[in-house]
């Protein structure tokens, strides 16, 4: 699993499970602030298909949050998250698993599983997103057959 694939599996998960193990976590370690957790709103800008212009299609209201963090051994590890429709805490627990995970840190197998669960709801969606796709699939072959 890619720490992008570890991020968007979190991203699945209940959130009170997500900051449960974010605290637990960090419980056995030093964490420090890169940048404070916080939310606010960031520009989603694209291009005119035609000309090629960039423009301003909205806001889309964002939490981060970057860490360092160091276990009782020495060992460091960074940590991040940028996450949409969120709040800062969810963003620091995200970041916390993300440093936890990525330095294969103690509770790097706690990050595993909660995100195997984020996984698991990550293929029950994709499965239903293909059931609806199929259930609205035209056969144009037969539009052109008369009876």
């Amino acid at each position: 699993m890619t720490r992008a694939e570890l991020h968007g599996f979190l991203t699945l998960v209940d959130r009170s499970a997500l900051r449960t193990l974010g605290e637990a976590l960090a419980r056995d370690l030093a964490v420090r602030h890169r940048s404070l957790p916080q939310d606010g709103l960031w520009m989603l800008t694209m291009r005119d298909g035609v000309a090629g212009e960039p423009f301003h299609a909205g806001e889309l209201p964002v939490a981060e949050a970057r860490i360092e963090v160091e276990d009782r051994a020495g060992v460091r590890a960074e940590g991040g998250a940028r996450l949409l429709l969120a709040a800062p805490e969810d963003a620091l627990a995200t970041a916390i698993c993300d440093a936890v995970w990525s330095g294969n840190l103690a509770g790097s197998d706690l990050v595993a599983e909660l995100a195997a669960t984020g996984r698991a709801a990550a293929v029950s969606r994709d499965q239903r997103r293909a059931a609806v796709r199929e259930s609205t699939r035209v056969q144009f072959a037969d539009l052109g057959e008369t009876p």
